[in-house]
């Protein structure tokens, strides 16, 4: 009887650690996205975990949120979002097409931001220069939007 006792109370033990342990590989991420202007559109928030889809595959991403624009500053929160490394694109899609226009040369005609502040040369810059490890209970992410 005290060998049953004593080996159910191993097993809550581990239920209750392994619990425990659970509730913190998950946490809020705290995005604030600023330099907004025009007043208007859209703005169009796509986070992926994986080079896989980056930045252009929304079925890839992880996170997917459109928000009107109202003003020039947008802050959310993304609850529940588990532990690893991210990268986030944001477009301002102000002609709401739900793409990103570029002019006959390719260049970007629409503000966007991305994550990790990159240096933008040429083209969309690699997951790996703007991912960010997400590991902290709550984490406080900016980006600004840029326009070229």
């Amino acid at each position: 009887m005290i060998r049953i006792l004593k080996f159910s109370l191993v097993l809550i033990s581990i239920a209750i650690t392994l619990f425990a342990f659970k509730g913190h590989n998950t946490g809020t991420l705290a995005l604030t996205i600023n330099q907004i202007k025009p007043l208007e559109g859209a703005i169009r928030i796509l986070m992926f975990n994986g080079k896989e889809g980056w930045p252009n595959d929304p079925t890839k991403a992880v996170y997917i949120k459109s928000i009107t624009v109202y003003q020039s500053e947008i802050n959310l929160e993304i609850k529940d979002l588990k532990y690893g490394d991210y990268a986030i694109a944001v477009l301002h899609d102000i002609n709401l097409n739900e793409k990103a226009d570029k002019s006959i040369i390719g260049i970007p005609t629409e503000p966007f931001g991305f994550s990790n502040y990159p240096k933008i040369t040429f083209g969309v810059p690699d997951f790996e220069e703007v991912s960010f490890t997400f590991n902290k209970p709550t984490k406080r992410l900016l980006i600004e939007m840029k326009e070229i």
